[in-house]
């Protein structure tokens, strides 16, 4: 077990998915994990870059704690561009690109002196993680008895442990995962979700029904999904890491995905059409076993039963809309309102977005702004400005009109000059093409 690097790791950050995501603001406590997971996201965005040196060679830094106490204690002087989230109390999302509760924890014990404080402070947190071993700490225990403010997903794939073996070898086995998940129940963790992704065929689908008799059985209370995603500018390592997990699935993974993604190359997501019955028997399944069903993937998202897609959900006020927990300015709301309403306008969510005017796009912390003309393009805009500018842009790739794979469709504009979006119902319910949104609203009608 490595020691800890000198300095401190630079987090939280905001999500580079924080067009779509309501738990934009990240944190992560470690700058690698423990864990090593064949398919893991992270990898494939860390293995390249001026960080992929540090990151392959598995050094670690760890977050500057008291900085974060401070930036949660005192949000307008110590906040900067995270304090208008933190005074609105929206969820904190941890462990997006590591693991906060690896083996890393277990020696160094920064995330529990920060579950303490967010528990002191109850700020809400959303805590993903595949640990296992603090379930036998009683000063973690203690941290999470009736925690009231947590959020805790644990990330199973199978219950297959010869496909986890092979897959994620450096994790605690599927029923161990489900065992704590449990455990989180019976000492009063607010809520506990099931989170099944990355959803991989050829090896989830060979168990999804199992996987959720087992959260039923775990007392959780939701379940989310999403469908493995592949990096096409991947490096030889990531290549090697292709292979193996084709030899779990059966079939050449990177092949599949260059012919049924929506992109040929780069971030490269399987099609709505091939992913449908899969989402849709999970969706029966949840309900049918009393859980909330969630869909992160960026398909499929209007199965959620709500904005946030990760299933942290803190309660509703008496307006039915979700409290501040939950950052709804962003596309997977907008989904909801269109497919509620048959139609959506950026107005729709404008409020709820209102606070990234405080963000200067190019100075975003952590975000990906990509290459230089990216760059120029959106220099001078606040991230209020670019979440607009995508809305209005129904050829780019993020836009609601291909990110969501068809389910909104881009009409006129309204009276602010914003572009209206019709839900397409007929394409949703039934893979119905209609070659027009005058018939896709027609369709609505009956």
């Amino acid at each position: 077990m490595p020691e800890l690097e000198g300095g401190h790791y630079a987090s939280p950050r905001w999500s580079y998915e924080l067009l779509d995501c309501a738990m934009p603001m990240t944190l992560d406590t470690y700058s690698n994990c423990a864990f090593q997971c064949v398919y893991c996201f992270a990898y494939f965005q860390r293995a390249i870059g001026t960080g992929a040196d540090d990151y392959l060679s598995h050094k670690v830094k760890s977050v500057d704690v008291e900085k974060i106490k401070r930036m949660f204690l005192d949000p307008d002087k110590h906040g900067g561009q995270f304090g208008w989230y933190i005074k609105q109390r929206k969820v904190l999302q941890w462990g997006g690109l590591s693991d906060g509760f690896d083996w890393y924890e277990k020696k160094f014990r920064k995330s529990l002196e920060l579950l303490r404080f967010f528990r002191e402070i109850g700020y809400p947190i959303s805590i993903s993680t595949k640990g296992t071993w603090f379930w036998d700490d009683e000063e973690y225990v203690d941290a999470f008895r009736d925690a009231s403010n947590v959020h805790l997903k644990y990330s199973i794939i199978t219950t297959s442990d010869a496909a986890a073996e092979k897959l994620e070898a450096g994790a605690p086995t599927p029923g161990d995962r489900f065992a704590a998940l449990r455990k989180a129940a019976d000492v009063g963790v607010h809520a506990r979700t099931l989170r099944f992704r990355p959803y991989i065929l050829g090896v989830s689908d060979l168990c999804d029904e199992e996987m959720l008799d087992r959260a039923q059985e775990a007392r959780c209370t939701s379940v989310t999904t999403e469908m493995l995603c592949l990096e096409g500018r991947a490096s030889k390592t990531a290549k090697e890491r292709y292979r193996r997990i084709s030899e779990v699935c059966g079939f050449d993974v990177l092949q599949m995905y260059t012919r049924y993604s929506d992109r040929a190359s780069g971030y490269m997501r399987l099609n709505y059409d091939i992913k449908r019955k899969y989402i849709e028997r999970m969706e029966r399944m949840a309900k049918e076993r009393g859980l909330k069903f969630y869909v992160s993937d960026a398909h499929h998202k209007e199965k959620s039963e709500g904005a946030n897609c990760c299933g942290a959900e803190f309660g509703t006020g008496p307006d039915e809309k979700p409290q501040p927990s939950s950052c709804c300015g962003q596309f997977t709301g907008a989904i909801l309102i269109a497919k509620k309403h048959g139609q959506v306008s950026f107005s729709d969510i404008a409020e709820d977005a209102e606070g990234w005017k405080n963000v200067p796009w190019i100075t975003a912390a952590g975000f990906n702004t990509g290459g230089a003309e990216t760059e120029a393009k959106y220099y001078h805009h606040s991230m209020f400005d670019y979440l607009r500018a995508i809305w209005n842009d129904p050829h780019s790739w993020q836009s609601p009109a291909r990110y969501f794979g068809g389910v909104l469709v881009p009409a006129e504009k309204d009276a602010a000059g914003d572009v209206v979006y019709v839900y397409n119902a007929p394409f949703v319910e039934g893979g119905t093409r209609l070659k027009s949104v005058a018939e896709i609203r027609g369709a609505r009608q009956f």
